[in-house]
């Protein structure tokens, strides 16, 4: 039986060898096809223009969710001011080219509405995520779209999806401001102890804890917030993909300061950085739409064939039909 089962694998081992150039080339191919096919969704169903409102709403939450972040930490760790500087140093560290003076004014904004209180409680947490409805709406509402199904349930059903959604996404973000930052992963993981454990010290070096959170997270997203049965396999796809576009992006940041930095800063001056900012933020909420473009291509046809009645079938007299419901909301994929 030992035999047999070590001659078997042995096999499988010399037909895998033989043909991993054709794995290899239909793997890539499904691959490519599979982003082909995203990209296709994305721009069927307008997410760039998508992207620009929810960035809108982006901007207008950046404040509070700072305030959010800096009141949940600081009600984990017991030190609000410490908090702060974590939150503006992060913030620092994953807007490219942030100019100091507008880290200098957002830090004046969070320490004023912070004045009245030294403490952060669960009150002050829940107000400051309900501020966040409007943002977490318009990236379920553009998961949707790209989905192809109708909210239902009614605004205030809707509302009451929009705030536990964002309730978990601000115990995720809250993690992920744990997991990447060395001072309070230390304090939160590893208190009792002088210095980081060899194994714990690769896992922060090489950022393991936030990249697969991220992926996990996104995946659930992705899979139930569509409205419709959205694959595991479909969603991870998508969730890897967004994470990876952020890091891309992130990487590549050096492409920026060679190219375009010094015309920017002749266009638009001290404001420059803010320029960037925007289109950095506009950058991750189309890679985020993308990832849902990804997961939920069900089909390999994207755009269907349509087919078009005879001309002698057709009166000339009769008006033009209009679509229902249902045909207008009627998934590509």
């Amino acid at each position: 039986m030992h035999n047999l089962v070590m001659k078997k694998a042995k096999h499988q081992i010399i037909q895998f060898s033989r043909n991993y150039e054709s794995y290899s080339y239909r793997l890539t191919t499904k691959v490519v096809s599979k982003m082909l096919h995203g990209l296709f969704l994305f721009k069927k169903r307008k997410c760039e223009i998508l992207a620009g409102a929810t960035t809108f709403f982006a901007l207008l939450s950046f404040c509070p969710a700072m305030l959010l972040f800096i009141s949940l930490i600081g009600y984990i760790t017991g030190d609000v001011e410490g908090a702060k500087s974590v939150v503006l140093s992060t913030v620092n560290e994953n807007i490219p080219s942030l100019a100091p003076w507008i880290l200098k004014s957002i830090s004046a904004i969070v320490d004023q509405q912070l004045h009245t209180t030294k403490s952060s409680n669960v009150f002050n947490i829940l107000f400051l995520g309900y501020s966040l409805i409007g943002l977490i709406s318009a990236l379920m509402y553009g998961v949707r779209t790209i989905a192809g199904s109708r909210a239902s349930g009614g605004y205030l059903v809707e509302d009451a999806k929009s705030f536990l959604v964002g309730t978990l996404m601000t115990v995720f973000f809250g993690f992920l401001f744990i997991s990447s930052n060395e001072v309070l992963f230390k304090a939160i993981f590893f208190s009792g102890q002088s210095e980081f454990p060899s194994f714990a010290r690769t896992i922060f070096n090489f950022q393991i804890l936030p990249i697969v959170s991220s992926i996990l997270f996104f995946t659930a997203f992705y899979k139930f917030s569509s409205g419709k049965k959205i694959s595991s396999a479909n969603a991870f796809l998508g969730a890897c993909s967004f994470v990876a576009l952020f890091i891309l992006g992130k990487s590549g940041h050096w492409i920026y300061v060679q190219t375009s930095k010094q015309d920017l800063a002749q266009n638009y001056g001290n404001f420059s950085s803010m320029v960037m900012a925007v289109v950095w933020i506009y950058y991750l909420v189309c890679s985020f739409f993308y990832g849902a473009s990804l997961s939920n291509i069900e089909k390999e046809n994207v755009f269907s064939i349509v087919a078009v009645k005879d001309e002698d079938s057709v009166d000339p007299d009769a008006p033009p039909a209009i679509p229902g419901e249902e045909q207008y909301f009627e998934s590509a994929s």
